[in-house]
């Protein structure tokens, strides 16, 4: 099978508006926020909206893949019960408009897919302990499992700034192997997050590669985040840095991606570039010119 790639696109104005900016960028494969990434969502995306994403996808066959990135205001370890709920619910209508737009594109003839929902589990900052936010977001990922009506959960590797959780493999395969429903979590891995949090991708890739069978599992892991770092290794800062532009550079990512082991796997663009057309165009072309 062709491997899938792209960017993370806008869905503003409408979410037939991502095929139109997954066009101008000619690529097969995106990342979305199905709504505003800054407010609480509660509610299942307007189906009238997957609908029209669908059907505007015939005039794009190319655009085969879309992944939705959960909301900004997640966090699943949060010891306010109301903040934690919202935090559940957003996860869960996220997760049913996955189950959506896999359920209806078939019906249009179309075969795009959603991939996955990528959620950073949380932070322990406002708790005593890592262990009891990682036992709360345990709880969260279980209700949210429970109560949504199907689809993917990718826990994405984290930079570890702020006591955030899922800075290490370990962690991400504890909160799946402990959860209700393994099959439906799965993983997301962000070469810039993995070099802050000490992962040293540019020089011992077969040794980080290794440890992400031993833990991740190859096979569970769905989606690539490319993205260069403004931080050195081991800084626990969360600093994306333009493809080539970083302290990983152009060579070690086109290594570390294209590796054998994990050559299948869709990879998205989440550079500081993609906040225009022109510049995005620009990483793309890049993109473009490393994968394999």
């Amino acid at each position: 099978m062709k491997r899938l790639w792209g960017a993370h696109v806008s869905a503003a104005g409408g979410l037939k508006n991502v095929i139109l900016n997954a066009k101008t960028l000619n690529v097969s494969a995106v990342q979305i926020h199905p709504s505003a990434p800054q407010r609480w969502i509660t509610k299942d995306i307007d189906t009238a909206q997957i609908e029209s994403m669908v059907k505007e996808q015939k005039k794009y066959p190319e655009l085969k893949l879309i992944f939705a990135h959960a909301i900004y205001l997640i966090n699943l370890a949060n010891p306010d019960k109301q903040k934690f709920h919202l935090s559940k619910m957003a996860v869960i209508s996220y997760l049913n408009f996955m189950f959506d737009v896999n359920s209806i594109a078939p019906k249009y003839n179309s075969d795009l897919k959603v991939g996955g929902v990528v959620v950073h589990p949380g932070s322990a900052k406002h708790v005593t302990s890592s262990e009891e936010a990682i036992e709360r977001v345990q709880k969260g990922l279980n209700y949210i499992l429970e109560n949504s009506r199907g689809g993917t959960v990718l826990l994405e590797t984290t930079a570890g700034a702020g006591q955030i959780i899922g800075d290490t493999f370990e962690e991400l395969s504890k909160l799946r192997e402990n959860s209700i429903d393994p099959k439906r979590i799965k993983f997301c891995i962000d070469t810039q997050h993995m070099w802050a949090s000490g992962y040293d991708i540019k020089n011992s890739p077969d040794a980080v590669i290794e440890e992400m069978e031993k833990y991740l599992g190859i096979e569970n892991i769905k989606l690539i985040h490319l993205n260069d770092s403004a931080t050195e290794l081991g800084s626990h800062k969360d600093r994306h840095a333009n493809l080539g532009e970083g302290t990983i550079g152009l060579l070690a990512l086109k290594r570390f991606i294209n590796h054998p082991k994990l050559a299948h796997i869709p990879v998205v663009l989440e550079t500081p570039g993609l906040k225009s057309i022109e510049t995005a165009k620009i990483e793309v072309t890049k993109l473009k010119q490393i994968i394999s």
